[in-house]
């Protein structure tokens, strides 16, 4: 068959089973090879250029970095030939890492959704666009975009595995070498794999010796560092890279090396991820005999992880959501499917990894019982909450694995809400899209199409819609004749030109035939068959979708062992629970042969649903400790055939025990069971099942006590078996994948036995008993039948019922025994099915049913996906009712795809203008057609800006690239740089920046068309740094310390100044600096105040001065009693530390300076801290203090004999105790951090300051009198003080919404009491307790530029919070509520507000009032700079 022969060849076949998809599979070992060829005596993967530079992680992400950073990015570029120098070839830690705490993994992620590049996220550890913050945080950012979720989807593994043998023996050592070698075999890698470990971090190093054989020489090993012990709890994850057996140690040190008898010769090569001033650059070599997580030889030997690559792999159906919702947290999201378009819920549900309950960290609901108030975009590295809608995809081929996708299948979206959900938002959109046959996608809108309310409190929130498949259909009804032959039915007709079949043996094509030969004759006994029907379709064959699975010369006769005798062992149910189930049982007779604590378990573990003994005589069930049935003592006996059941209906769970319920439970947030995939019986050495076990039966059900008591002493026969089951163990074994397995009935999940304890067969079962009733009944589809189109008919049979037959001469069916056959009536009329059921004892019950077809739905009228149509938009057409089999001929001419012949298409018009759509239908049993057209009004839009740029970070005169990502043809770019002192400017679609001052950078694209503009805003996109800060120091731990090995200084200090860098955290406490409140200790509080206590008296700063998740510089200035505050290299206010009767001159010596602990933490990172022996905090020394901060340390020595320097840490090392870089040698002692190098990480973005560009004071040229002291009218505004509150004398500012009368008025005003300031109080001396909107502006017209209105407060201190500065194109100012429209707006509490003025303009600048409570902000001055100039790119 010539015309065939590409199929056996399997390429035509990739084609239309998009083959690109390959089946996931949950985690398991690894197929050992054959090893036949010899290994080379060495092999390092990291000298590849597929494998990434050594990277120093983020926090405590060391499992993604190993896996993700290190693993999934090698694997998937050995495998596409890629250059992992390139970043878009480079996948990141913390788009998985991220939920570590939320309930999804990060091999479930990188199988499920897959990864990003660093590009597209934004960065290779976290991300410089959705923020740098820890997995413990309730509001990390999330990534935001279809199509960088898209872009994912590509970047997969099918699956994990583990080795099955230690590498403490030489077959597991071997194998892990050959799949380092090279893939243990696979030739479409270019290069081997590596693999992960886990480890006890604290390691100790050797220096590998010149051997006196020269072995380590030639090696070129000499003085490389290798491990000698690890340390003592395993805490790490670890990369092997290569091995080397060349290598020789003397690890008992008896001066002789190598000895093959010890296991002193070779070594893995090891990447740790603490970044390349680490052992080796970054590696480390580990004696073979040490290959254990713990100490040298404790743990078990490592059984190292592997990733399996998803090859060539694309998604053929995604889900794409616009949805908003305000505590993300409170949400699981799950994707279904059904065969029936009918159907009101799936038959398939997936979770979706990444929004399981998730995004709260971990501590947030158990501190308030609510979850985070964190919308689903959460804050960004910009260091603003996102609440604006999130657009994200999902892959839908694996749940499409499952269906025929030649026939509609009819897709959910989910979303569940916790029951004490409190949240709001909305799905605004949500769509599926078809890439299979079209690879710019076909979208399909889900219903309703203009979106839904989210419903919180325990509601469930329901998007659907069907996607018709192409008409490539399937042959039906696949079976065994009585003489063994294959034999089928001819698929439902199609336009399609069917040109023969396929069939295959074991998953692989074995022979082709011709389309009128609907019989095959096997070769093979005990091998799986199925059928595929082949295609012409565009000069290619594409093959249908492949029937269900038959094999010939299997016993159908019920002749089943009875049980299992296991010895301390246990099997597995692979994938039985992949889909989270409402409702399940879990029933099985088990005959104990003991019951002691732990032992006889069933489920994964707590935190996903655990069955286990206890020694009274007790059963422990639930899903967590939290959520758990205890039931009382000694209901269990020893030696007693027992049936247990375990029922599960949302957040109930009852537990039976021969068939009584012994126990119940509601739960506490926890409903339903699954979504963990394997059930194991048995699930450890501790939890191994001891004993005789039968009849296993697993339900997607609840079943009651009734139901429980009727089955438990009889057996479902073959045809019996209820489809709400699903896997049934009646004690079969049988061959599987070429070990013995554990019969599943159902034929879906055959259980693999555990590879500990012993197991035999048992002739000693429970005691069953044969069924007498009989029945069968008919279940036709509750939609209308139509003539053409195949449905199905669906048998139901009493457990009594062994074997089906079903006789429907009209569809060409004659004694067919299939539980739900396929049926084809090409003419409309009324036809009778028979079915009949025969008992195993041969009694025979029948049922007959009329089935009424109607003729064939005929019509060509379709519909838009958008009813708005903006040029430049993909928009889909759909016809209203679809005709699967029928030819669709589409017309749309200006489109950029003018035909398709899909049924459903998709096009886009670039230039506005009134198309036509035509539709074409041509019915494949008549021929007739039929037409339809729609008119088209496509309009032009304005763009929509977008844009990226790389990179985020970078040094003064570094490249950075803009890269424009607008949607709707932009014809001209107009880029905008500017920190609060510089502007640049740059044109083009594409353009490139280098900036000489540092400083943090805000970026706006405007993008241009004929028909407007749009702008794109980027807060805090790009920062430039004066200089490489390199490490800093992670205190990610409220306990964690560093303490000075010494005295700062031996008498008390009458001027002290501490400096330093910090990206503070969002806890409670931060900026633990000094020693106890009794000495001195600095420490920030929960509103981000900064306090100095020395002697128990106080110095502090206002509310937010310490800002968090992002980099400040910080200096506190002590000068005797004096205590000035800075950041950023201001002085932002002045304090003193004193009392009533007494006041702190000098600060006592402390016989340590300590940096975080439990008792003061400093919850933030760090870098660059410095002590001094010397105030820095008179003007002449800002200076110096500026100088300092912008960059390290270069001449110690000066700086120490000049400003008398006592302490500098710089953190730039990778591990151990923090180096002093002072003569003074006070290295710091690190405690409770965790694994060593977790604490460090690059401190991209310190020394950003700019302090060399000039601001222009224009006060006097804008502004009415603005400082202190402030004129008056000599009238009072408080007569309870009427020579302390006098009126403002306002002349040039115009000021509103004050309140009260003359004699008391609440508003603006002068103080004598604090140097004439000008005041606004309330709450105190009388004044009202609130106010609101009342405004101070002035309005003046300002030259083009940039320019910067600031608030000096008097005193230095501002409790501004709620109240705005503002500057308005227009006269006057807006309520608070109403800024949106302003040229700039942000919080007093800011002080600054910077603005660009991009014409002469006039202009209104001032302050919006909204004060409550006794409250009083009063102001020193009131000033306005200018940008002296301006850059062009």
């Amino acid at each position: 068959m010539n015309f065939l022969s590409a199929l056996l060849a399997g390429s035509a076949l990739a084609v239309l089973c998009g083959t690109a998809v390959s089946a996931p599979a949950g985690g398991h070992s690894s197929p050992t090879p054959s090893f036949t060829d010899t290994l080379p005596s060495h092999v390092n993967n990291a000298e590849s250029m597929y494998f990434p530079a050594v990277f120093n992680q983020d926090g405590g992400s060391c499992g993604s970095a190993s896996r993700i950073g290190y693993m999934f990015t090698h694997e998937i570029n050995a495998f596409r030939g890629a250059d992992a120098s390139l970043p878009e070839n480079v996948y990141p830690t913390h788009f998985t890492w991220l939920l570590t705490n939320s309930n999804s993994g990060k091999e479930g992620m990188a199988m499920a959704n897959g990864v990003p590049n660093s590009v597209v996220y934004g960065g290779a550890t976290y991300s410089r666009l959705f923020g740098n913050q820890d997995c413990a945080n309730p509001d990390f950012g999330w990534m935001q975009g279809y199509d960088k979720w898209y872009s994912a989807m590509f970047n997969r593994i099918s699956h994990n595995s583990f080795a099955e043998k230690g590498v403490d023996t030489q077959e597991g050592r071997e194998f892990v070498k050959r799949w380092l070698w090279n893939h243990n075999g696979d030739k479409d890698f270019k290069v081997g794999g590596i693999a992960g470990i886990g480890v006890a971090s604290a390691c100790k190093q050797g220096t590998i010796a010149n051997d006196p054989e020269g072995h380590n020489a030639a090696a070129g090993v000499v003085g490389m560092k290798y491990v000698t012990r690890w340390g003592d709890g395993v805490d790490h994850a670890l990369t092997i890279v290569g091995y080397d057996d060349r290598i020789a140690f003397d690890l008992d040190s008896n001066n002789v090396y190598g000895e093959w008898d010890k296991d002193e010769r070779g070594a893995w090569i090891i990447v740790n991820s603490w970044g390349a001033g680490w052992a080796n650059k970054g590696f480390i070599y580990c004696p073979y005999k040490y290959g254990f997580p713990v100490r040298r030889n404790e743990g078990g030997a490592w059984k190292p992880e592997f990733y399996h690559v998803r090859k060539n792999y694309r998604p053929l159906r995604t889900l794409k959501v616009l949805m908003e919702y305000s505590r993300r947290s409170e949400l699981r999201l799950s994707i279904g499917a059904s065969s029936d378009p009918n159907a009101t819920e799936p038959d398939i549900t997936f979770e979706m990894e990444h929004f399981k309950f998730a995004g709260d960290g971990t501590d947030r609901k158990a501190n308030d019982g609510k979850e985070a108030p964190t919308p689903m975009l959460g804050k960004w590295a910009d260091g603003a909450m996102h609440g604006e809608p999130m657009e994200f995809g999902y892959d839908l081929t694996d749940l499409s694995l499952g269906f025929d996708t030649r026939r509609p299948v009819k897709y959910f979206f989910i979303i569940e809400s916790r029951p004490e959900a409190i949240g709001t938002g909305r799905v605004h959109t949500c769509s599926v899209i078809d890439y299979e046959f079209d690879r710019q996608g076909i979208e399909i809108p889900m219903n309703p199409r203009n979106g839904t309310t989210i419903e919180n409190k325990g509601g469930k929130t329901i998007l659907t819609t069907v996607v018709g498949g192409e008409p490539f259909f399937a042959p039906a009804n696949l079976h065994l004749t009585a003489s063994g032959t294959l034999a089928w039915n001819a698929p439902q007709r199609s336009w399609h030109q069917l040109k023969g079949y396929v069939v295959y043996c074991n998953g692989a094509a074995c022979d082709t035939l011709s389309p009128n030969v609907l019989q095959y004759a096997p070769q093979q006994q005990q091998a799986t068959y199925s059928v595929a029907a082949a295609y012409l379709h565009a000069d290619s064959l594409l093959a249908s979708a492949r029937t269900a699975g038959v094999t010939p010369g299997k016993s159908t006769e019920n002749k089943w062992p009875s049980a299992l005798n296991l010895r301390h062992s246990g099997l597995i149910i692979p994938d039985v629970f992949r889909n989270h189930c409402e409702e399940a049982t879990i029933e099985y007779w088990l005959r104990p042969r003991s019951w002691r604590s732990w032992n006889q378990s069933v489920g994964p573990g707590w935190g996903r649903f655990l069955i286990h003994a206890n020694d009274d005589g007790s059963v422990t069930a639930g899903w967590d400790t939290d959520n758990r049935i205890d039931t009382r003592p000694g209901i269990i006996k020893t030696d007693v055939w027992t049936h247990f059941a375990i029922t599960v209906a949302k957040d109930t769970l009852r537990l039976y025990v021969n068939g009584q319920q012994v126990d119940t439970l509601i739960s506490k947030g926890r409903k339903g069971i699954g979504g963990f995939g394997n059930l194991p019986f048995g699930n450890s050495h501790q939890g191994a099942l001891d004993g005789d076990l039968a009849e296993i039966r697993i339900w997607k059900k609840a079943r009651t006590a009734k139901e429980l008591q009727e089955m438990m002493h009889h057996r479902f026969e073959a045809a019996g078996i209820p489809e709400s089951m699903l896997a049934y163990f009646k004690g079969h074994l049988e061959k599987s994948e070429g070990k013995e397995k554990w019969a599943d009935a159902t034929g879906a999940h055959h259980a693999r036995f555990a590879s500990f304890g012993r197991r035999t067969e048992t002739f000693e079962p429970p005691v069953f008993s044969p069924l007498k009733a009989a029945s069968v009944r008919i279940e036709a589809p509750a939609a209308a039948l139509h003539a053409g189109q195949s449905f199905r008919l669906k048998a139901h049979a009493s457990p009594s019922i062994a074997s089906l037959r079903w006789d429907a001469p009209e569809a060409g069916i004659q004694g067919l025994a299939l539980q739900s056959p396929e049926f084809i009536y090409e003419k409309e009329g009324d036809y009778q099915v028979r079915l009949t059921g025969t008992t195993l004892y041969g009694e025979e019950v029948i049922m007959e049913t009329t089935v009424h077809v109607l003729p064939a739905v005929f019509t060509a009228d379709f519909q838009t996906s958008k009813t708005d149509i903006p040029a430049g938009e993909r928009i889909s057409f759909q016809p209203y009712e679809s005709m699967p089999g029928a030819r669709y001929e589409w017309r749309m001419p200006g489109a950029d795809i003018e035909k398709a012949f899909t049924s459903i298409a998709a096009a886009t018009y670039e230039k506005a203008g009134n198309y036509r759509v035509k539709l074409r239908l041509t019915d494949p049993l008549s021929g007739k057609t039929k037409r339809s057209s729609l008119r088209l009004n496509v309009h032009a839009v304005a763009p929509q800006a977008a844009f990226d740029l790389s990179p985020r970070i970078v040094l003064r005169g570094q490249e950075v690239t803009l890269n424009d990502r607008s949607r709707f043809a932009p014809v001209s770019w107009q880029w905008l740089t500017e920190s609060r002192l510089t502007v640049h400017r740059a044109e083009g679609r594409h353009a490139t920046l280098k900036i000489d001052e540092p400083g943090v950078y805000d970026i706006t694209l405007t993008a241009t068309n004929k028909v407007g503009s749009n702008s794109q805003t980027q807060k805090q996109a790009l920062i430039v740094c004066n200089a490489d800060s390199k490490n800093g120091l992670n205190f990610s731990r409220p306990e964690a310390a560093l303490t000075t090995s010494g005295k700062l200084y031996t008498d008390s200090a009458e001027c002290l100044t501490v400096d330093w860098w910090m990206n503070a955290g969002r806890q409670s406490a931060t900026t633990g600096i000094g020693h106890s409140a009794g000495t001195w200790q600095l420490r920030g509080d929960a509103n981000g105040r900064l306090i100095l206590q020395a002697d128990s008296l106080t110095a502090q700063t206002a509310g937010g001065f310490i800002v968090s998740d992002s980099w400040h510089h910080y200096a506190v200035a002590f000068d005797r009693g004096e205590v000035s505050f800075f950041r950023d290299g201001e002085k932002i206010t002045t304090s003193r530390l004193a009392g009533k009767k007494r006041q702190v001159r000098r600060l006592p010596a402390i016989p340590a300076l300590r940096l975080g602990g439990e008792a003061t933490p400093m919850n933030g990172v760090i870098d660059e801290v410095r002590v001094w022996q010397k105030a820095l905090n008179e003007l002449k020394n800002l200076k110096e203090i500026q100088a300092y901060a912008n960059a390290p340390i270069n001449d110690v020595a000066e700086a120490e004999s000049k400003d008398h320097l006592l302490l500098y840490y710089n953190f730039n090392q990778n591990g151990g105790d923090v180096m002093d870089a002072t003569s003074h040698q006070l290295h710091g002692r690190r405690t409770n951090f965790g694994p060593d190098g977790d604490a460090w990480g690059l401190s991209a973005g310190v020394f950003c300051l700019n302090f060399d560009t000039p601001l222009e004071d224009v006060t006097a040229r804008h502004l009415p009198a603005s400082q202190r002291p402030f004129a008056t009218t000599g009238r009072t505004v408080n007569k309870g003080n009427a020579q302390r509150f006098l009126e403002f004398d306002a002349k040039g500012w115009t000021i509103e919404n004050a309140t009260g009368s003359d004699t008391l008025r609440t508003g603006l005003h002068v103080d004598r009491n604090k140097g004439e300031a000008l005041t606004v109080c309330t709450g105190w001396d009388g004044f009202a307790n609130e106010l609101r909107n009342h405004k101070i502006y002035c309005t003046t017209t300002l030259p083009a530029g940039k320019y910067e209105l600031e608030v000096i407060p008097y005193g230095g201190e501002m409790a501004a919070s709620g109240s705005m500065i503002a500057v308005v194109a227009d006269k006057g100012l807006p309520d608070r509520a109403g800024m949106s429209d302003a040229l700039a707006a942000g919080s007093l509490s800011d002080r600054r507000l910077p603005f660009l003025i991009e014409k002469e303009t006039e202009v209104s600048l001032g302050l919006v009032f909204m004060l409550k409570g006794q409250t009083c902000i009063p102001i020193e001055r009131i000033v306005l700079r200018r940008v002296a100039t301006e850059n062009k790119e």
